[in-house]
C-alpha cells in the first residue's frame, strides 16, 4: 500500500545573523521574552519544490523554496528565538517545527510528521487548537520548556520501539535536532500523519501519527519499525484483498488507553478465516461525516492505495446528521460550526443547495472513487442507538427534523444504494433486530457501559456502567456489529464473502 502522506525528512537550512530586535509578547501564549537573534545556521533539506516559511517571536518572516534537491538557503537576519518554521510540499501538505532557541554557529532543524506532532502539542498549549492555527498565526510563541519537554518524551515513548530498531536512543533522541539517517528515513517513511477536528470550534485539530493500519501512535501503543514494514509487506502483496473502512466513530480505531472501546472497523478481520488473504484497512474517524472525511485527507488516502479487486466499505450517518437547528441557536449551541463543517442534508439533492452538502451526493463519490479503479463499493447505513423507549428499539435513530431539509440519513443511504446498484448493508436495521433480541439490560454488555473498578478511565465519564454511552461500543459489541456487517456481505453474494468465517 502506498502512503500518500508519508513523512519524509526535512531539515532547513537558514543563515540568521543580525541585531536583537524588541521582543513582543507572543499571541495566544503565556507572557515571556524572546530570546535576542544570533549569527546562526540551521542545515538540512526539504521535500523539492518545498515553500518554507520561518517565523519569529514577534511575527518577522522569510521564506525560500526548495531546489530540486530538496535543498535550500533562507536569510533570516533579525529573527528572534523561538521559531515557527513551515514547510509545505507541492502537494499542500504542511509540515510544522518548533525551535526554542539556537546557538551560534551550526544548527540542525527538521521539519516532518514528527515535529509536526510536537509543534501539535506547542499549539495546544499557546491556545490554538492544532498546528494549523498555529501556522496561521505567522508568529512563534514562547512555551515553558518543561512543557515542550514533555511533549518530546512522550514522543520518545510512542515511538521507542522503533528508534531502539535503528539505533537511536528513546531517551535523547529529538525530531527537530536529531542528524538526517538512512534509519530515521525509513521510519518517517511508514508513517503517517493527518490533523485531527476539534468538535468543540469546528476547527482542524491537534496531530496524530498513525501505523500502516491508520491504528494511532502513542505512549499506550508504541511503533515498531520492523512491525511496520512487515504489515507494509503483507497489506500490499498483490493476492491479498483489502478491505478499507471509512466511517465515523462506531467503526474507528481506539487506543488502548480507552480499552475496552472499540469501533466495528478495529475488530473486522475477526471475521475473515484464518490464514485468508484478506486484511482491513481500517481509516474510520472519530466525529467525521461523509463531507468532512472528504475535507480532511482521510478519503484522499484512501483513493491513493485502494486498488482493482478491493472493497470500500462506507459507513456514515451519526455526524451527517449534525445540522442544527435552522435559524441556528446563538452560541454555545454548536448549530453554526455543526453546518459548517459536518452536516450534510439528507434525500434527493434539492436546486439551489451546495453539492457538497447532500448526503446522496457525497456518498456517490466514494462509489465512484472506488469504481474507477475496479473495487467494490459497500454503503452501509449506520448502526442504531441505544435507545429504547418501552422496552425496544421502535425505528431508526437516524432522522432530523430541525433543520432546512429534514428526513431519513438511513433511507438516503438505501436510495442511494438503489440509484446507484451497489451493495447495501442495512446496518442500521441488522443492529435494530439484534439489540431487540438482546434487551435493554443485556444491550449494556454491547454498549460501552463498563465496571470502572475494572476500568478507571471511565470513573466519572460516560462510558460507565451507571452512565452508559449509548452510540459506542465495548469490544463485545464492536465484534458482534461486525458480524451483522460481514452477515450482509454474504447476503450480497460478494466474492469476499467467501473468506467469512
Amino acid at each position: 500500500m502506498k502512503h500518500p502522506s508519508k513523512s519524509l525528512l526535512f531539515a532547513s537550512l537558514l543563515a540568521i545573523a543580525g541585531c536583537a530586535s524588541q521582543p513582543e509578547a507572543p499571541v495566544a501564549a503565556p507572557a515571556k521574552a524572546a530570546s535576542a537573534a544570533v549569527a546562526a545556521n540551521l542545515a538540512g533539506s526539504v521535500v523539492a519544490g518545498s515553500n518554507v516559511q520561518v517565523f519569529d517571536a514577534n511575527g518577522a518572516a522569510r521564506s525560500a523554496k526548495a531546489n530540486a534537491q530538496g535543498g535550500y538557503t533562507l536569510s533570516a537576519d533579525g529573527l528572534s528565538a523561538p521559531l515557527l518554521l513551515v514547510a509545505t510540499t507541492p502537494q499542500g501538505k504542511q509540515y510544522l517545527a518548533y525551535v526554542a532557541s539556537v546557538k551560534a554557529g551550526a544548527n540542525v532543524v527538521n521539519v516532518n510528521a514528527l515535529t509536526d506532532r510536537i509543534a501539535s502539542d506547542v499549539a495546544q498549549e499557546a491556545r490554538f487548537k492544532g498546528p494549523v492555527g498555529l501556522a496561521a498565526s505567522a508568529r512563534a510563541p514562547a512555551v515553558p520548556a518543561a512543557k515542550l519537554q514533555e511533549s518530546v518524551a512522550s514522543l520518545r515513548k510512542s515511538l521507542a520501539p522503533a528508534l531502539k530498531e535503528i539505533g537511536l536512543s528513546a531517551e535523547s533522541f529529538d525530531p527537530v535536532t536529531a542528524a538526517p539517517s538512512a534509519g530515521l528515513t525509513e521510519l518517517l517513511g511508514v508513517v503517517t500523519y493527518n490533523r485531527g477536528y476539534n468538535s468543540a470550534s469546528g476547527e482542524r485539530g491537534e496531530t496524530s501519527l498513525y501505523d500502516p493500519y491508520y491504528r494511532e501512535i502513542t505512549p499506550f501503543a508504541p511503533f515498531s519499525l520492523k512491525q511496520a514494514q512487515a504489515d507494509l509487506k503483507e497489506i500490499n502483496a498483490p493476492d491479498t484483498v483489502r478491505v478499507f473502512v471509512a466511517g465515523d466513530s462506531t467503526g474507528s480505531n481506539y487506543d488502548p488507553e480507552h480499552a475496552p472501546r472499540m469501533g466495528w472497523g478495529q475488530v473486522f478481520d475477526r471475521q475473515f478465516k484464518a490464514g485468508s488473504k484478506v486484511r482491513t484497512v481500517n481509516l474510520a474517524q472519530s466525529g467525521r461525516s461523509s463531507r468532512s472525511f472528504i475535507e480532511e485527507g482521510w478519503f484522499d488516502m484512501i483513493a491513493a492505495n485502494i486498488r482493482k479487486g478491493d472493497y470500500l466499505l462506507v459507513q456514515f450517518g451519526h455526524n451527517d446528521e449534525k445540522c442544527g437547528y435552522e435559524p441556528p441557536r446563538p452560541a454555545p449551541a454548536r448549530d453554526v460550526i455543526d453546518i459548517k463543517g459536518l452536516c450534510t442534508y439528507p434525500g434527493a439533492p434539492v436546486a439551489g443547495m451546495g453539492a457538497d452538502m447532500s448526503f446522496q451526493r457525497t456518498l456517490e463519490k466514494y462509489i465512484a472513487m472506488a469504481q474507477k479503479v475496479g473495487a467494490t463499493p459497500v454503503l452501509i447505513t449506520p448502526v442504531t442507538r441505544r435507545s429504547f423507549k418501552g422496552g425496544s428499539i421502535s425505528g431508526t435513530t437516524h432522522t432530523w427534523g430541525q433543520g432546512k431539509f429534514p428526513g431519513d440519513y438511513s433511507q438516503t443511504i438505501r436510495d442511494t444504494a438503489a440509484a446507484n446498484k451497489v451493495p447495501l448493508v442495512d446496518l442500521d436495521k441488522k443492529s435494530m433486530d439484534f439489540f431487540n433480541k438482546i434487551g435493554e439490560s443485556g444491550s449494556l454488555d454491547y454498549y460501552l457501559a463498563v465496571d470502572v473498578a475494572k476500568y478507571p478511565f471511565y470513573v466519572g465519564k460516560t462510558g460507565a456502567r451507571d452512565k452508559p454511552d449509548n452510540t459506542h461500543f465495548q469490544e463485545r459489541g464492536a465484534e458482534a456489529v461486525g458480524g451483522l456487517v460481514a452477515e450482509g456481505l454474504r447476503e450480497n453474494k460478494l466474492p469476499v464473502a467467501s473468506l467469512l468465517k
